[in-house]
């Protein structure tokens, strides 16, 4: 039986239905964005003096810091208007924690714009590194795409399989401070290849973040459609139920 009636008569069940709809859409409009945030981003791969690209990516994280507060807000009145039950408390509260992680998303592809704008890959030796790390971020995009499926196709297989993938990020990080480190040991350095030491390992450190923001919405979509918090299991453990 319905808890909630409005004003004008309907019922609270369609009120719900169409809050969750509202839900929905917003988050799918965050995620457009955040997806669109990463492709900008590969832009400045390629050329990290497109002061316009730098300057969309600037406003489309104002747009995402939106959503995120517009998302959250509705969860909250969610929760205190329809008293939900379990079922659509999972989706509600899978709601709340997949969008903490899109936001960070966007902090992080925000923080290797800025750190591409100050490198300068045109120096000896570091030309290479373009390479390295747009496989990294092509890498961490495809696990965020399939983090997303999985939540709005209800697709715990593809989560289930974003999880598995983020070891070969974390190791390609390491990879990096490692590769960085014997390719200019016992050299002269300019200042600006120093600093571009730094940039680049920091820029793998955040792509690295994206896949973790991944991994955490894979598993905000398995608690959705199995009910089953994974977040503290160990990674061979996170693996889908066996099929009868």
């Amino acid at each position: 039986m319905d808890t909630f009636n409005n004003n004008f008569g309907f019922p609270g069940s369609v009120i719900k239905e169409k809050y969750l709809e509202e839900l929905q859409s917003d988050f799918r409009i965050l995620s457009e964005i955040v997806l669109n945030q990463i492709a900008l981003t590969q832009k400045l791969l390629e050329s990290n003096l497109d002061e316009e690209v730098l300057n969309e990516i600037i406003r489309n994280e104002k747009i995402i810091d939106s959503l995120d507060l517009t998302i959250r807000e509705k969860v909250i009145n969610a929760i205190i208007l329809f008293t939900p039950r379990a079922t659509d408390l999972r989706k509600i509260m899978a709601y709340h924690d997949i969008t903490i992680s899109m936001e960070r998303v966007g902090d992080q592809i925000q923080n290797v714009a800025g750190f591409l704008k100050k490198t300068d890959l045109t120096i000896e030796g570091f030309e290479e590194y373009r390479g390295h790390l747009d496989k990294m971020l092509i890498y961490a995009t495809n696990m965020l795409k399939n983090a997303i499926f999985s939540f709005t196709g209800l697709s715990h297989e593809l989560a289930y399989e974003t999880i598995q993938m983020d070891d070969k990020v974390d190791k390609w990080d390491k990879k990096m401070e490692k590769r960085l480190a014997e390719a200019f040991k016992d050299k002269v350095l300019s200042r600006q290849a120093i600093l571009n030491i730094m940039y680049i390992t920091s820029i793998s450190y955040n792509i690295e973040r994206v896949a973790d923001m991944a991994v955490n919405m894979a598993e905000a979509a398995i608690y959705l459609v199995e009910g089953k918090d994974v977040r503290h299991h160990k990674k061979e453990e996170k693996k889908p139920p066996l099929q009868p």
